[in-house]
């Protein structure tokens, strides 16, 4: 692979950025009126504005934090009356962390992996079809209920992720299809010439066939060609971790999430 084209510290910044930057569409598409955007000194706010507080992150992801922004911000999206997480960066102060665990908030066991593919290659690597019963498709809007059948999206992420976003040009979708059945799918939005991969998913009965890792390229090729993005970023599960590893995606940073314990 290419030599990095940016040090780690404007990778690390590239990715925080393209994750607000995503919050940040969703709720501009979905324009409910408890949503909105804020930053109180170097931390970044979005409600999105549903009942799910992923959706409602306080984004800490500046080593400047400090314990009165993520407070203050923790205060802004609960006064909207919507449930609130937050999402901080490893190398933020622990007094931050504490901060939020004392307002009764909770770490996740996994920090997540903010990885980075830089630069993109040519071509992504090549995404041809792992089987001969398998096709990948990449585009907009015209794939969306095969996109969404295909992650087996809920209720609210289908009421998210609708026909305002997935028109966006700053959206592109890619779908696999088994036997012509939608089977997996990855989505790619823009954040100035980063590129950011979300909401991958693969039926049970599709995986380990190598159709989501050419799902995810699709996804990075067609974002790629359609906004000539030098680098693409995700956050990483547990699952997809040696997969994007693989495909050349490298560790940057880490994101610890809090939330309030379910009763």
């Amino acid at each position: 692979m290419a030599a990095p084209s940016v040090r780690i510290e404007e990778r690390r910044r590239r990715a925080d950025e393209n994750v607000v930057a995503a919050f940040a569409m969703t709720q501009e598409h979905l324009a409910d009126p408890r949503g909105g955007r804020a930053r109180f000194g170097a931390v970044d706010v979005v409600a999105v504005g549903v009942d799910v507080a992923f959706f409602n992150p306080v984004l800490a992801l500046d080593p400047a934090t400090t314990s009165t922004d993520v407070r203050a911000a923790i205060a802004w999206v609960e006064s909207k009356g919507l449930p609130v997480s937050v999402q901080v960066r490893e190398d933020v102060g622990p007094e931050v962390g504490a901060a939020v665990e004392e307002l009764g908030m909770v770490a996740d066991s996994w920090r997540t992996p903010v990885m980075v593919l830089d630069p993109i290659p040519s071509g992504s690597g090549g995404f041809p079809s792992p089987l001969p019963e398998v096709a990948i498709r990449s585009g907009g809007l015209e794939l969306l209920e095969d996109w969404h059948t295909a992650i087996e999206s809920g209720e609210t992420f289908r009421t998210l992720f609708g026909a305002s976003i997935a028109g966006d040009p700053g959206v592109r979708l890619a779908v696999g299809y088994l036997d012509a059945e939608p089977v997996s799918g990855a989505a790619a939005i823009r954040s100035g010439s980063t590129l950011g991969i979300y909401a991958v998913g693969t039926r049970a009965r599709a995986r380990r066939l190598g159709i989501g890792r050419a799902a995810t390229w699709a996804a990075i090729e067609s974002g790629r060609a359609a906004w000539a993005s030098k680098i693409a970023i995700l956050q990483s599960s547990e699952m997809g971790l040696p997969v994007y590893t693989s495909m050349g995606f490298e560790i940057v940073s880490h994101y610890v999430e809090f939330d309030r314990p379910t009763t």
